[in-house]
C-alpha cells in the first residue's frame, strides 16, 4: 500500500506543479518542467499530457498536438487527454477532427459537463449556435455550478432567442455570482444590460471587468458599442475598429493593399493627372493608417469619454 500511495504522489506531483506555474504565469519555467517530465518519465501517459497542457497555453498548437498523440497511443482510453487533444485540433483549424475528438472525450465520461461546454464551444465558433445551446444546457444541468456553461449559456440564448433577454441574464449573473473576478462574465453580463438600454449598468460592468483585466476584449468591445449608441458621431470609427480587431493583421494588411492596388489603378486611368487624384491619395493615406492603428484610435476614442480606461 505505502508503494502504491508513494507512486501516485511521484505521477501527480509534476502535473501539479506546472499548474501552479501557469496559474501565476511562468509559462517559461512551467515548459521547463514539463520537459523535465517527459525526459524523466517517456512511458507515462501524463508527462506527455503535462507537455500538450502547456503548450497549449503557449499557443504552440502544432506541438501540443504531438505531445497529447504521444499520450494517447499510451493511455487510448483516456478522456481528458481527448478533450485537450480536441482543442489543440481546433485551434489549428481542423474542427471535424476537434468535433470528433470531444464526442470520444464525451463517449468516455458522459456525464463531465466541461466537455459538454467545450463542444459547445466548438459549434458556436462554427456557427451552430442551436445545437451549442443545447449542449451548454446539458453542461449546466450535469453541473449547476459550470461557470463557463452558463457564460456560454447566456451568450448563445441571446444570440438564438433575443426576446429572451431575462433568462440570458439570468445565466450571466449565475456565472458571474459563481466567479466574481472573471472580466469575461462581468463584461458577458455587460453586453446584455446593455441590450435593454441600461447604460450606466453596463458600463459599471465593463468598467469592473477591465480593472481585472485591462485588455479584455469582450468589454472593450462593449465599451465601443455603448459610446456608439449615446454618441453617433463616433459610430463610423467604432464599427470600423471593432471589425479590423476581429479580423486581426493579416486582413488589416489584406485590406490596405488591396484599397493600394485599386486606388493606384484609379490614378492611373480615370484620375490620371487630376487634382482628384491627389485627394484619393491623401484619403487613402488616411484610411490606411486609420485601418493599420484600429485598435489605439478605438482606445484614444473611448478615453475620451472615460478617462479611468
Amino acid at each position: 500500500m505505502d508503494n502504491d500511495d508513494s507512486r501516485v504522489r511521484i505521477e501527480l506531483s509534476p502535473a501539479a506543479a506546472v499548474e501552479q506555474l501557469l496559474s501565476v504565469g511562468q509559462i517559461r519555467r512551467a515548459r521547463e518542467l514539463a520537459a523535465e517530465t517527459v525526459a524523466g518519465n517517456p512511458d507515462d501517459p501524463l508527462s506527455y499530457f503535462v507537455l500538450g497542457r502547456v503548450l497549449l497555453a503557449m499557443a504552440d498548437a502544432k506541438g501540443a498536438l504531438v505531445a497529447l498523440e504521444q499520450a494517447l497511443e499510451r493511455e487510448p482510453e483516456w478522456d481528458a487527454a481527448w478533450a485537450l487533444y480536441a482543442s489543440a485540433l481546433f485551434r489549428l483549424g481542423r474542427f471535424k477532427d476537434a468535433e470528433r475528438s470531444i464526442i470520444e472525450a464525451i463517449r468516455l465520461s458522459p456525464d463531465r459537463a466541461t466537455f459538454f461546454t467545450e463542444y459547445a464551444r466548438f459549434l458556436s465558433w462554427c456557427g451552430k449556435k442551436e445545437k451549442a445551446l443545447e449542449l451548454a444546457r446539458r453542461a449546466i444541468e450535469l453541473d449547476p455550478d459550470d461557470e463557463d456553461a452558463h457564460q456560454l449559456f447566456a451568450s448563445l440564448l441571446h444570440q438564438v432567442s433575443p426576446s429572451k433577454w431575462q433568462l440570458s441574464e439570468e445565466a450571466a449573473r449565475r456565472a458571474v455570482s459563481l466567479n466574481p473576478d472573471d472580466a469575461d462574465g462581468l463584461a458577458i453580463l455587460g453586453a446584455l444590460v446593455l441590450t435593454q438600454r441600461r447604460y450606466q449598468e453596463a458600463e459599471e460592468l465593463f468598467r469592473s471587468a477591465l480593472e481585472i483585466a485591462p485588455h479584455n476584449a469582450l468589454a472593450l468591445e462593449g465599451l465601443a458599442q455603448l459610446v456608439m449608441r449615446k454618441n453617433v458621431i463616433y459610430r463610423p470609427f467604432l464599427s470600423y475598429a471593432l471589425i479590423m480587431r476581429k479580423l486581426g493583421t493579416a486582413a488589416q494588411v489584406l485590406v490596405v493593399f488591396s484599397l493600394w492596388a485599386i486606388v493606384s489603378l484609379l490614378r492611373a486611368t480615370l484620375l490620371k493627372g487630376t487634382t482628384a487624384s491627389s485627394i484619393v491619395l491623401l484619403a487613402y493615406f488616411a484610411f490606411a493608417v486609420y485601418t493599420w492603428f484600429a485598435e489605439p484610435a478605438m482606445r484614444a476614442i473611448l478615453r475620451r469619454k472615460y478617462h479611468w480606461l
